[in-house]
């Protein structure tokens, strides 16, 4: 949740540079439809709490294929693949059903 809040505040900042740096864009006019358009708490607190579930879910399926991996070079290269990929489909299924339901 740390992370996506500093995230959350370099994409506003790059989204500022970009629109009226390099776009020329009036800074009145970003910020007016910046505001207009983003619920500021809606918006970080749905990305709080979806990256505090995808940490439990990603903390949990790692703990699972840890625990019941065998004990060799081997059998830990095997659950970090698993691992990764588990947490890698769960999290895209997560955010879907999340995305359906706080939205």
């Amino acid at each position: 949740p740390l992370l996506v809040c500093i995230f959350n505040a370099l994409g506003l900042l790059g989204a500022h540079l970009v629109g009226v740096s390099w776009l020329g864009l009036d800074n009145g006019t970003f910020w007016g439809n910046m505001t207009s358009t983003v619920e500021v708490w809606s918006d970080l607190l749905n990305g709080v709490w979806k990256s505090a579930a995808f940490g439990a879910v990603i903390a949990l399926i790692a703990t699972f294929q840890g625990y019941t991996t065998p004990p060799t070079s081997e059998g830990v290269a095997y659950a970090t693949t698993r691992t990764v990929v588990s947490s890698a489909i769960v999290v895209l299924a997560l955010d879907f059903v999340m995305t359906a339901f706080l939205m």
